[in-house]
C-alpha cells in the first residue's frame, strides 16, 4: 500500500496515529527479529514444525512493517516503544513470549491505534490496523497451540488418524502419529508436521 495522502489528503504528521504508525513499524521490524531467533532455536530443540512456523509468522510480520512504513510521509519521528529484552531460551519459553507479544503488540496495540484512526480521520488506515491485529490473534492462537502440544508431549501424537506432511520432501502419511523415518528420504518423525493445526 502506497502512501496515498496528496497535497490535498489530510497529512498525519503530529497525529497520534502517526505516532501509532511509527511505534507499529518499530514492533513488527523487532517480532520480525525474534521470531527468525526463535525459529533457529525450535530448530536446534528439533521442533522443525515450530521452526516453520515461527519462520512463516517472521515473513508476515516483515510484510508488516512494509505496510507501516510505507504509510509514513518521512522525516524523524520519535518513537517510545517498550521492547522485551528477554533472553531466548528453549522453544516452549519461546512460544509463551511470543503469544504475548501477539497480544498485547499486535491485537491490544492495533485495535487502539485503529480507534485513534477513526477519530482522527484515517478510516483507511484504521483497517490496516483492524486487519492486522486480526492476523496477529490468528499468530497468537496458533503459538497457543503448539504451546500446549509441546507442554503435553504431543507434538506428533494425535487421538485420531490426520495427515502428516514431512517437511523435508512432502511425503504425506495418515495416522495419530508420524512414522519414525520418513519412507520416502529417511529423516526422523520431527520432520513431520501435522496437517490439522491451521
Amino acid at each position: 500500500m502506497a502512501n496515498k495522502n496528496t497535497s490535498s489528503a489530510k497529512s498525519i504528521k503530529g497525529t497520534r496515529t502517526e505516532q501509532n504508525i511509527v511505534n507499529a513499524y518499530v514492533s513488527e521490524s523487532g517480532a520480525y527479529t525474534r521470531y527468525m531467533y526463535y525459529s533457529q532455536q525450535a530448530e536446534k530443540d528439533k521442533y522443525f514444525p515450530i521452526q516453520k512456523v515461527f519462520e512463516e509468522t517472521a515473513q508476515n510480520e516483515l510484510r508488516h512493517g512494509k505496510v507501516f512504513m510505507k504509510m509514513l510521509e518521512g522525516g524523524v519521528v520519535p518513537c517510545n516503544v517498550d521492547v522485551d529484552a528477554c533472553k531466548i531460551k528453549d522453544t516452549a519459553f519461546n512460544l509463551s513470549i511470543a503469544i504475548k507479544e501477539e497480544c498485547q503488540e499486535g491485537v491490544e496495540q492495533y485495535t487502539a491505534a485503529a480507534k485513534v484512526a477513526k477519530e482522527e480521520g484515517f478510516p483507511e488506515i484504521a483497517s490496516h490496523f483492524e486487519a492486522i491485529a486480526e492476523i496477529e490473534k490468528r499468530h497468537m492462537d496458533r503459538f497457543q497451540r503448539y504451546l500446549d502440544q509441546v507442554k503435553s508431549g504431543t507434538v506428533w501424537k494425535r487421538d485420531h488418524a490426520i495427515t502428516w506432511k514431512c517437511l523435508v520432501c512432502g511425503y504425506e502419511y495418515k495416522g495419530t502419529e508420524p512414522p519414525a523415518e520418513c519412507p520416502a528420504c529417511d529423516h526422523p518423525y520431527q520432520h513431520y508436521m501435522g496437517m490439522d493445526m491451521d
